[in-house]
């Protein structure tokens, strides 16, 4: 936990959850005391995040769920908070890295720590799943969405380092997104009001509960990348709608496709002593802010320790829930997870309002349909006219405009019959309709 939570001495995370009086913060204060005093000897491989690191997240990327129809007005971009809110790019948040954040199922198998005393020992791996919220309302994210806009999540992406030392085994990343009232917002139990986001887990499963997908992906030698992390994008299985100003959470865990036994070390780097068994090791890029920088929205990371998937009373508080990034006394913790986002965003009003007409509509071939409307200022207009699947058939208008009426013709005559959609974009805005053709 912080420095200290990458392992939880058996003792201290007993004490936490048989204790009900105590609230999240106040029962792991006494052992974030005892890791940070020891910070300094640990030898953790601490570096701050680097753009160069993580460069590959802003690639060209095109969503899958693309629409013909759309072209400006559109916003069709990726998100990833620590991204926008590192100090390292003009942020805030001054972000660090630990390079021992291993996921594993269970706590069986050992890992690297470090140690006041003797620098480094090998304990048990304690984090079992992570996740992080998306909230759009960020002042990371300056007019991203417009209030009472609806926007999709097409796609997400990962950073990990992944060493593989099991010959032919085959691995697998499990995840599972959620949003709207599956993520649930709320004060931490026992301490003064403070509001945070989190979503319900299933301690038999090791799942999430209330999850909207859940897909699956396989790993193995070819995706090794121990020297620096590896970004990875992947479409959702279909698009996810969220509601305005709803939260989206995006939640995975790492399921070995090898047996393993109690002792087994995880860690890629141990040699002292040589390991009986060295399994496939999977990091997570995770970081923590130590300063616990203000920032007034519900983005932060979410994980399941050992201490909360075992807790000895299912009713103790987050006994059945991710664990919140924002929860912990001494610094908040995120995790790199990017989310592509999907919206129409609403722009300066160009075409008065109510002014388009269409007629005449329903039309035959042997007429002409006339779509009049009127701007406010000179722009560029374009006026095209497509099938429903979205071929584009006629181009009616493109060219810039003085302010007025505006008035274009549709040749009817070389149209099969049968519905048509017209599209005018003038500067940032559009308008759309139906036009039948009856021959």
């Amino acid at each position: 936990m912080g420095p200290f939570f990458l392992s939880c001495p058996t003792e201290l995370c007993k004490n936490y959850v048989l204790s009900k009086s105590r609230s999240m913060k106040k029962g792991i204060l006494l052992a974030l005391f005892t890791g940070l005093m020891s910070l300094e000897a640990m030898a953790q491989s601490l570096v701050h995040l680097d753009p160069k690191y993580m460069g590959s997240n802003a690639s060209s990327y095109d969503s899958p769920q693309s629409n013909p129809f759309y072209r400006k007005g559109v916003l069709n971009e990726w998100f990833n908070f620590m991204d926008a809110a590192d100090a390292n790019q003009g942020g805030l948040i001054r972000v660090l890295v630990y390079d021992n954040n291993t996921l594993f199922p269970d706590s069986l198998v050992l890992q690297r720590y470090g140690d006041s005393i003797s620098g480094y020992r090998l304990g048990s791996v304690n984090k079992h799943s992570i996740g992080q919220v998306f909230d759009p309302t960020s002042f990371y994210y300056p007019d991203m969405l417009s209030p009472g806009e609806y926007y999709q999540i097409d796609s997400v992406s990962i950073a990990y380092r992944y060493t593989h030392h099991v010959p032919g085994s085959v691995d697998t990343l499990e995840f599972q997104i959620y949003s709207d009232t599956a993520v649930k917002t709320g004060i931490l139990p026992g301490i003064d009001p403070e509001s945070t986001a989190w979503v319900n887990y299933d301690r038999q499963s090791g799942k999430g509960l209330e999850a909207s997908q859940t897909w699956r992906i396989l790993i193995d030698a070819d995706d090794t990348s121990r020297s620096s992390y590896k970004v990875l994008n992947l479409d959702l299985p279909y698009y996810l709608q969220v509601k305005p100003g709803g939260l989206v959470a995006l939640t995975y865990r790492y399921i070995p496709g090898y047996s393993y036994s109690p002792g087994d070390t995880i860690d890629p780097v141990w040699n002292d002593p040589v390991p009986g068994k060295r399994l496939n090791h999977f990091q997570p890029l995770v970081g923590i802010d130590t300063a616990k920088t203000e920032e007034d929205s519900y983005n932060h990371g979410l994980s399941i320790r050992t201490f909360n998937k075992y807790a000895a009373d299912s009713t103790e508080s987050w006994a059945n829930a991710f664990i919140p990034g924002d929860a912990w006394d001494g610094f908040t913790e995120y995790v790199y997870i990017g989310f592509k986002v999907y919206a129409i965003r609403p722009g300066l009003e160009t075409i008065e309002r109510n002014s388009v007409q269409v007629y005449p509509n329903p039309a035959t071939a042997t007429e002409n349909v006339t779509i009049a409307f009127t701007t406010k200022l000179s722009t560029d207009i374009t006026v095209e006219l497509y099938d429903l699947l979205g071929n584009k058939v006629q181009t009616l208008m493109d060219g810039n405009a003085e302010a007025g009426k505006q008035t274009v013709i549709v040749n009817s005559s070389s149209l099969p019959s049968g519905f048509y959609v017209y599209r005018i974009e003038a500067g940032d805005q559009f308008v759309s309709g139906k036009l039948s053709i009856i021959n």
